[in-house]
C-alpha cells in the first residue's frame, strides 16, 4: 500500500506556492501528492487529457474538502483539497482509497468514474465521523463490535478476513457481513431489559441468506470491568505481529471516529453479564422499510427482551453462525 502520509511529510517548504510529488506507483496516469505552501494544506492532484470526461464537481465542498476541477490548454486537473488541517488522518485514507481503485484501471474515464464513486463514498463519512469524541451510545455500539471482534480473534477465525466482514466502521446497515450473513452487534446497559434499534435497515434480512442479532447485556461498574480503551488496546496487542492487519485495524477506528488523543473520555468501564444471539427470521418483532407508511424513515425503536426469546439460538460460537 501506498504510504500517502510519509509523501507528504517529506515535502519540505519551498519557493513554490505549490510542491509536487509524482505517485510513481501508478503508471498509467499522472497522480501527485501536493502540498500548499502558503497554508501547508495537502492536494491530490490527477491529471488528465483534454478529452477526459471529468465528473462535474465543481465548487463540490463537503467536510473538510474541496474538489475542484480546472481547464487548461491541452489538458484537464482534478484537485481535491484538504482545507481542516486536523483532519489528516482521515484525509490521507480517503486518498489511499482513491490510489488504490485507480491502480486498477486502464483507462481515464474508468479511472475518473472510480473516483468520483469513492468521493460519494468518502463525503457520506466524513459527515458521519465525528471529530469531537465519541457520543455515549456511540462508544457502546463500537464496544459491542469489538467484542465480537475480540471474540473471533480468539476463535481462530481468518484475521484478513475478519477485517474485511467489520463494516460497521464503513457505516453500512450491518456491523459485520461474512459472505452473505449479516451480524448486528449490540450493547445495552439499561436496567430495563430491552434492545434499541436505531434504523429500519439494521434488521432488514432482504439478500442476506442468515440475519442474527448479537446482543451484550452488561452493566456499567467503578471499575475491575472493561472499557472502550482496554478492548482497543487487548486487540491491538493480540493482532500486532501482523503490522498490515494492524494498520487496517486503526484505520477502521479513525472511521469509527476513535481517535488516540481522545481517550481520556472513553474510560467507562461495563462488566459483562450476558451474551444472547437471536435469529432474525420472517415473523422477528422488528420495523423494515417494507413495514413503513411512504415518507418515513430513520426510525428508532426498542424491543422488549421477554417478546424475542423464543428466537434466541443456544450456539455459543459465533464461528458456528457465520459457517
Amino acid at each position: 500500500m501506498i504510504d500517502i502520509k510519509s509523501i507528504w511529510a517529506n515535502q519540505a517548504p519551498s519557493k513554490e506556492v505549490i510542491v509536487k510529488t509524482r505517485i510513481e506507483e501508478i503508471l498509467q496516469f499522472s497522480c501527485f501528492a501536493a502540498t500548499d505552501n502558503r497554508t501547508r494544506n495537502h492536494i491530490f492532484i490527477f491529471e488528465t487529457s483534454n478529452d477526459a470526461k471529468i465528473p462535474d464537481f465543481k465548487n463540490f465542498k463537503f467536510r473538510g474538502v474541496l474538489i475542484h476541477v480546472f481547464d487548461f490548454d491541452g489538458s484537464k486537473e482534478l484537485d481535491i483539497y484538504l482545507l481542516d488541517n486536523q483532519l489528516k488522518d482521515i484525509f490521507c485514507l480517503f486518498i489511499e482509497n482513491i490510489i488504490e481503485v485507480i491502480s486498477k484501471c486502464t483507462t481515464e474515464n474508468e479511472a475518473l468514474i472510480e473516483i468520483s464513486n469513492v468521493i460519494l463514498k468518502w463525503k457520506k463519512l466524513f459527515d458521519k465521523i465525528s471529530f469531537q469524541g465519541l457520543s455515549s451510545e456511540m462508544q457502546k455500539g463500537l464496544i459491542g463490535e469489538l467484542l465480537t471482534f475480540n471474540t473471533l480473534i480468539d476463535e481462530d477465525y481468518s484475521l484478513e478476513k475478519l477485517l474485511d466482514s467489520w463494516t460497521g466502521p464503513e457505516y453500512h446497515d450491518k456491523d459485520f457481513l461474512f459472505d452473505g450473513i449479516g451480524v448486528e452487534v449490540k450493547l445495552t446497559s439499561s436496567k430495563v431489559p430491552k434492545v434499541k434499534i436505531s434504523s429500519e435497515r439494521q434488521l432488514d434480512g432482504q439478500n442476506l441468506t442468515n440475519l442474527f442479532l448479537l446482543l451484550y447485556i452488561g452493566e456499567e461498574v467503578k471499575d475491575k470491568g472493561f472499557s472502550l480503551n482496554s478492548l482497543v488496546e487487548q486487540i491491538r496487542l493480540k493482532i500486532k505481529f501482523n503490522q498490515n492487519c494492524l494498520g487496517s485495524f486503526n484505520e477502521k477506528l479513525i472511521l469509527v471516529g476513535y481517535f488516540d488523543e481522545d481517550i481520556e473520555h472513553y474510560n467507562k468501564q461495563f462488566a459483562f453479564r450476558e451474551r444472547k444471539i437471536y435469529d432474525i427470521v420472517t415473523d422477528f418483532p422488528k420495523l423494515t422499510s417494507f413495514d413503513l407508511p411512504v415518507g418515513l424513515f430513520d426510525t428508532t425503536y426498542s424491543i422488549e427482551l421477554s417478546s424475542i426469546e423464543k428466537y434466541s439460538l443456544d450456539s455459543k460460537s459465533i464461528i458456528e453462525l457465520i459457517n
